[in-house]
């Protein structure tokens, strides 16, 4: 049996598709029932709670071999993604303590790196500049620390940007209107991985990867934010994406937190979302591929963007 939290996100529900493909079984784990409801099918347990409740993780784990660790979010206020961060990892890091689990897979982030132009290896310490890439960190050595005292199999991915068919995070219905600003003009390096091949290394872990060990799941080629959206909207048909001024882009999250609290709704949009956009990550992936013996299917955006839209590839 393999438990994964979060299960009902982008990631989780592909993850769960390729479980299932190979014959394992799945107890899929959520907080939102109704993205549950995609997954419904033989050999797919669905549960319906918060990944940081222990009574509900106590339940989860009866049986489990293999734990994935997605759950987690970037939206809500400083206090809730901690709370579904980090609060969620203390809880899981006890639920396990006495556990035998063959792996525990955390899906950390690569937005803990420091900003800059050099290459980022598992090796570089963290440097988080916003409160998702600090939650994500503390959340780190809260499993790293139950993996030194409890011996709980951890391997911690951090992962780049995902994108892949029906990403929300592509925005596509934005860049075709022209109606999707790059912060700070989009000139920082983004790092990325298409959801086929984040699934495949997702899957290498548990069978290659090595307890207490940090493995970056990237593709070969960081790209400039503003080259990456710009050949999207060449793909599109649509004009390039427009630039936004910092300043802008922090009045943007205030009028739609505003909003959101005038419709008693969330805040749609991150509160790091301008840190977020003006940080430059180039990360290394040579652990991930020895390693974890992972054959990229799409290296870059190049191939990958047009492959997420349905496209022949249309190189640059």
């Amino acid at each position: 049996m393999i438990l994964i939290t979060g299960a009902g996100g982008y990631t989780g529900r592909r993850l769960v598709q390729a479980l299932r493909a190979r014959g394992e079984t799945v107890r899929a784990l959520d907080r939102d029932g109704a993205a549950l409801e995609a997954l419904v099918g033989p050999g797919i347990e669905l549960l319906v709670a918060d990944a940081g409740d222990a009574s509900a993780l106590a339940s989860a784990l009866a049986g489990v071999e293999v734990v994935y660790h997605l759950a987690g979010s970037a939206l809500g206020s400083p206090a809730v993604i901690m709370r579904s961060n980090v609060g969620a990892a203390r809880a899981l890091s006890a639920a396990c303590a006495d556990r035998r689990l063959r792996a525990l897979v955390f899906a950390s982030s690569g937005a803990l790196y420091p900003s800059g132009s050099g290459w980022l290896t598992e090796e570089t310490p963290p440097a988080p500049a916003f409160h998702y890439a600090r939650a994500k960190a503390e959340a780190e050595l809260v499993l790293l620390e139950a993996y030194r005292r409890d011996g709980t199999p951890t391997q911690i991915a951090r992962i780049a940007a995902v994108y892949g068919p029906d990403s929300p995070a592509l925005m596509i219905a934005q860049v075709r209107q022209g109606r999707f600003p790059l912060i700070g003009g989009g000139k920082g390096y983004a790092s990325n991985i298409h959801l086929d091949d984040l699934t495949t290394a997702l899957l290498a872990l548990p069978e290659r990867g090595q307890a207490g060990r940090i493995y970056n799941l990237a593709d070969d080629e960081p790209a400039p934010i503003r080259e990456f959206y710009g050949y999207l909207a060449d793909l599109l048909g649509a004009p390039p994406p427009p630039a936004l001024h910092p300043l802008a882009g922090h009045v943007l999250v205030r009028l739609f937190g505003l909003m959101g609290r005038l419709r008693g709704r969330p805040n749609p949009l991150p509160v790091d979302l301008v840190a977020m956009a003006l940080v430059s990550h180039r990360m290394a992936n040579r652990r991930m591929r020895e390693e974890l013996g992972v054959q990229l299917r799409y290296p870059s955006y190049r191939e990958g963007l047009p492959a997420a839209l349905g496209l022949e590839v249309k190189l640059m």
